[in-house]
């Protein structure tokens, strides 16, 4: 058992997960571009962004289960490759149906990344830092995602969306090689298992579930405010590209701050349940805000932010909890995938939802049904879980 935390693997597996995200961020500012250029309705433009979570869909938990089989360092590695593939293929798109198919790829790399990393997070810290790692770890998507919004402006003027893709495809190749500068600090993970039944047997207990669950109602409010906002600021309010970003990448920063003080809550030891539960409440108050066309639009920001800070405690809670469930460390890998796989429901209807719901309204406020009732379930799995926990026999 490790008594002092090996930061730099920490750090190099971490960010894998921010180089991941950038894959999630590159795409908000560029849809204008990429609606233009090919053609694309909203609705088309939304699932553009939503088949990226295909993959994760359907296969998370198996690929979860798999990562525990065959090693989290390999599946790890797996993940920035299949993402390299995906972003190259992006990059030299002449029409959508060769953008649709690169965006199933880095969703494969994507999920492959986000099963895995936890494992090789857990085998390099203490376990009396755990909790905090992880909670450092669930900033990764709004941090990579939030610094690509930023950087995008500027970048799709010098560059275009094509340049974009392939910047970022060269920070995968950066990571992939500090990943593997810091394989022998990842030596306690599991480069493989006799089997799966035992990875299987993880996935049947309720608490990952409900903890699942939750984050499923969490990504879809997030990626409902965090997809179409740049939209929304230049469709309806006359925003340029760059302010629109930036705006967007100001609130994704605090949700990245919202996760580190998620990550301390749970490296305090506060209830896990009470703070998801207490963060959806705090999220469907804002919402009615924000969706008020009543309220100056300083105010309605104002609102976006303390939801996205708020907010940004449930994927720090919910990560750093999944590893309560593992008997055995080859578990951690399965019961993430399960996390993921649920959890990523959200963004794979939650884009496409609103749009359609907008479409058929006219207007933006009719999103605010949509959040309303994913915090209202979220608030209750919050509850469930920790009514899971509770029943947890001590270690």
């Amino acid at each position: 058992m490790l008594t002092r935390t090996h930061w730099p693997a920490v750090w190099a597996a971490i960010a894998a997960g921010v180089i991941a995200a950038a894959y999630v961020g590159k795409l908000p500012p560029a849809i204008p571009l990429l609606r233009e250029e090919f053609g694309l309705s909203l609705v088309a433009a939304g699932w553009v962004n939503s088949i990226f979570n295909t993959l994760a869909v359907c296969t998370a938990a198996f690929v979860g289960v798999l990562a525990g089989r065959y090693g989290a360092l390999r599946f790890c590695g797996a993940g920035l490759a299949t993402m390299l593939l995906g972003g190259t293929l992006g990059a030299a798109a002449q029409g959508p149906g060769l953008l649709f198919a690169s965006r199933l790829l880095e969703g494969g790399g994507f999920i492959a990344i986000s099963v895995s990393a936890p494992a090789l997070i857990v085998a390099a810290c203490a376990p009396r830092e755990r909790n905090l790692t992880l909670g450092l770890w669930a900033s990764y998507l709004p941090f990579g995602s939030g610094l690509t919004i930023l950087a995008s402006p500027y970048l799709l003027g010098a560059i275009g969306w094509r340049g974009l893709w392939l910047a970022i495809v060269l920070l995968t190749l950066v990571c992939a090689v500090a990943l593997w500068r810091s394989r022998a600090s990842y030596r306690t993970a599991p480069a493989s298992a006799p089997g799966i039944a035992s990875n299987l047997r993880a996935l049947r207990q309720r608490g990952p579930w409900w903890l699942a669950m939750g984050f499923a109602c969490y990504s879809l409010m997030y990626y409902a405010l965090a997809v179409w906002l740049p939209t929304f600021l230049m469709q309806e309010r006359g925003a340029s590209i760059a302010d629109a970003a930036t705006l967007t990448a100001l609130l994704i920063g605090f949700n990245a701050g919202g996760n580190l003080l998620g990550g301390w809550l749970m490296h305090r030891a506060a209830p896990r349940g009470h703070v998801i539960s207490f963060a959806f409440l705090l999220m469907a108050a804002c919402s009615c805000g924000i969706f008020s066309t009543a309220l100056a639009d300083a105010l309605r920001f104002a609102l976006c932010i303390v939801f996205m800070l708020a907010g940004g405690m449930i994927p720090a809670s919910t990560l750093s909890g999944g590893q309560l469930y593992a008997r055995e460390s080859s578990q951690i890998s399965s019961i993430q995938g399960l996390i993921v796989q649920v959890a990523q429901l959200g963004p794979f209807v939650g884009p496409p939802l609103v749009a359609a719901v907008v479409s058929a309204a006219g207007n933006w406020e009719a999103a605010l049904g949509v959040l309303l009732a994913a915090a209202a379930l979220g608030t209750l799995f919050g509850q469930l879980a920790l009514r899971a926990e509770r029943a947890l026999p001590a270690r």
